[in-house]
């Protein structure tokens, strides 16, 4: 452990701030035509990711709004909706009234749910 505090004495002192070693120019410490396409690169990649990312989530959001009908304003009746209202027909036909209303007043309409 005495060995890492002891290390930045061992360091050579190198020249000063603003001072460059003999024999470089300022236009040899720049990243040049390959840092510059190194980085274009890696930013057009970080957004064609970020695009496909969102299309992805995007397209889950949509699968589980058609699957569900949660967030639209569409019934999508379910096989036991279709039945419920079959029969709710046939019982009219027959002259009897079929009756959505619980005996608590709350809304038994197949396929709608109170939002709470």
């Amino acid at each position: 452990m005495n060995f890492l505090y002891s290390l930045p004495l061992t360091v050579p002192p190198g020249p000063e701030d603003g001072e460059l070693k003999t024999g470089l120019s300022i236009a040899d410490v720049t990243p040049g035509l390959l840092g510059f396409l190194a980085t274009l690169f890696l930013v057009l990649a970080v957004v064609f990711l970020i695009r496909d990312m969102v299309k992805r989530i995007r397209r889950v959001r949509y699968r589980e709004q058609a699957l569900t009908g949660v967030g639209t304003d569409v019934f999508i009746p379910s096989t036991e909706d279709v039945k419920a209202a079959e029969a709710g027909k046939a019982a009219e036909a027959g002259g009897a009234s079929a009756s959505t209303t619980a005996a608590d007043g709350s809304d038994t309409t197949p396929g709608y749910y109170k939002r709470g």
